[in-house]
């Protein structure tokens, strides 16, 4: 039996979903493979899919693979892009082949950060010369969301290996793949060693994809068949003569980003003059009649416009060099580590000018190449890192808030909780008794919650004229609720004909004045109050008089003032 490379390539492996095991015949159960998985660490990884970077989605999906190898498997894990921003040799076997160990790789594909290039190609042929000579079972399962970028044909390569007798047979997935040219040489690779194409679309769609390849791959061996005769594929952008791509950097990947704009307009002198048309994408490709133009490129923060020329005849390239970064960031509460949810995250320039904000869980910025700081913000709690970006840079930014959430709510009484009118006030503690600490946040809702730094702080809790305070110490990423006993009642007093209801303590200071606590115009006052004693003092025209009431802790006081 002729022994092929299983290879799994993931440049944005993003289902952290669980995935399905199909049954394996007991003949593939009891053979064993012999497995490389090849993890891609290009820039790209940073980029974003379902609010989650792909190499967050990766190490997740990593996992989810390790589960369905068998214990008699031999298993070794190929990182390319890990070490170096635009060197194409960068692939290294970080765990070489051996008796499976899904720890070992657990761990490995933890510590990967993504940085360089995309050279699927001799990735290929190092796995298979990894391989090479056993007798075991094995495959290829390839999972990419883009193009090879160094310079090499990896479905020529794959066919080679293939005709060698090397038994190279590829189930290739392509993840969220929108180009066609991408497209055609991806499953090109699959067709070129007798494999299977699956496309997915989103992460859910990579699950099932995923398994299907994984079933695939551990089927019974099929009888070897010759390496099919190579075919020149038709050119999916045959009919479009003007054609573009973008890339952050001079030799860097392209750019795979779909929220790239291409706005085509007239050219006015050297200026872009009237808009002709917009198309969006990571790549290009549209019939344009011959002319002059400023073709007008934007990604995130960056535009930049060049002079294009489309002639009558042949194909008109652009490659067009960016010269920006992309910065990420995954923000955590230090203490619970938990994902920073419901955050502002801005960037601004090195003078402090105001660049860009967003509100995502995790943020993706496309920047012009220069220094900035980033601030990561959650109600009162904030983090700020300054960084410098590098034209073809992919950087990941670790935010981490120094904070906790404190939640706070009141009860009247045991049992009776406070449901409307409920203010809840964070202040700095006091610095002495008559001089009330530096405003933090109000809110006035049921349960209020606070999104604090790590410290000491006066909470105060009010309804009505009912009011408790309270010192409380907050740790980072440690929660804490507080609910406030006001040993309050409610007071519903009418007073038919009254032009004014005013409130008063019942009893008189020792110069024999009442303490005035409330005035209500009208006939009726009705307001949460601490238990206790009251006078109201009732105006009609131009004769007050004095009712006592008392109320009571968790009831409801109705009284006539008549």
């Amino acid at each position: 039996m002729t022994r092929a490379a299983v290879t799994l390539l993931l440049p944005a492996l993003l289902s952290a979903a669980p995935v399905s095991i199909a049954t394996t015949p007991v003949a593939a159960q009891t053979q064993g493979t012999e497995t490389m998985l090849i993890l891609d660490a290009s820039g790209s990884m940073w980029g974003l899919v379902d609010g989650r970077t792909k190499i967050a989605g990766a190490r997740t999906a990593v996992g989810t693979i390790l589960g369905q190898f068998k214990p008699g498997d031999r298993v070794g894990l190929m990182v390319y892009g890990h070490r170096s921003k635009g060197e194409c040799s960068d692939i290294e076997t970080v765990v070489p082949l051996s008796p499976f160990d899904p720890d070992r790789i657990r761990a490995a594909v933890a510590g990967v950060e993504p940085k360089g290039r995309t050279p699927i190609a001799d990735s290929l042929r190092q796995a298979a010369a990894a391989l090479k000579g056993g007798e075991a079972r094995a495959n290829v399962i390839l999972v990419s969301d883009g193009i090879e970028t160094c310079n090499a044909d990896p479905c020529a390569v794959a066919a080679e290996l293939k005709r060698a007798d090397v038994g190279l047979v590829a189930h290739v997935i392509g993840f969220d793949v929108a180009d066609p040219v991408a497209k055609r040489q991806l499953a090109c690779i699959a067709g070129a060693t007798g494999g299977v194409y699956l496309d997915a679309a989103n992460a859910d769609g990579l699950a099932s994809a995923l398994t299907r390849a994984v079933a695939a791959a551990r089927a019974p061996a099929a009888a070897p068949k010759p390496a099919p005769a190579a075919q020149a594929e038709p050119d999916p952008l045959a009919a479009n003569n003007l054609r573009a791509i973008a890339r952050l950097a001079a030799g860097s990947d392209p750019v795979t980003d779909s929220g790239l704009a291409w706005a085509l307009h007239a050219k006015s002198g050297a200026e872009a003059g009237a808009w002709l048309s917009t198309d969006y994408g990571a790549r290009l490709a549209r019939g344009q009649e011959p002319g002059d133009y400023v073709l007008r490129v934007t990604l995130g923060n960056v535009t930049r416009d060049l002079p294009v020329t489309v002639r009558r005849d042949g194909i008109t390239s652009v490659d067009v060099v960016l010269d920006a970064g992309t910065v990420t960031s995954e923000g955590r509460i230090v203490g619970s580590g938990a994902k920073a949810e419901g955050v502002a995250w801005e960037v601004r320039d090195s003078a402090g000018q105001w660049i860009a904000t967003q509100y995502d869980a995790v943020p993706r910025f496309v920047l012009p190449a220069g220094a900035y700081e980033m601030t990561l913000t959650k109600g009162a709690a904030s983090a700020k890192k300054a960084f410098a970006l590098a034209a073809g840079d992919s950087i990941n930014l670790g935010l981490a808030l120094d904070s906790s959430r404190l939640t706070v709510d009141a009860v009247f009484a045991a049992d009776e909780p406070v449901e409307t009118g409920l203010v809840v006030e964070v202040r700095e503690p006091r610095r002495d008794a008559t001089t009330p600490g530096r405003w933090i946040a109000t809110q006035y809702d049921t349960l209020s919650a606070f999104d604090l730094p790590a410290g000491t702080y006066e909470v105060i809790a009010r309804a009505g004229l009912a009011e408790k305070s309270r010192i409380v110490e907050i740790g980072a990423g440690e929660p804490i609720k507080v609910t406030f006993d006001l040993q309050a009642g409610f007071a519903a007093l009418t007073a038919s004909g009254a032009s004014k209801i005013e409130i008063a303590a019942a009893r008189k200071s020792i110069s024999g004045q009442r303490k005035l606590l409330d005035t209500a115009f009208g006939e009726t006052f009705e307001k949460a109050m601490p238990a206790g004693d009251y006078v109201a003092i009732v105006t009609r025209g131009t004769n007050t008089s004095e009712v006592r009431f008392t109320v009571s802790a968790g009831e409801r006081t109705e009284q006539s003032l008549d």
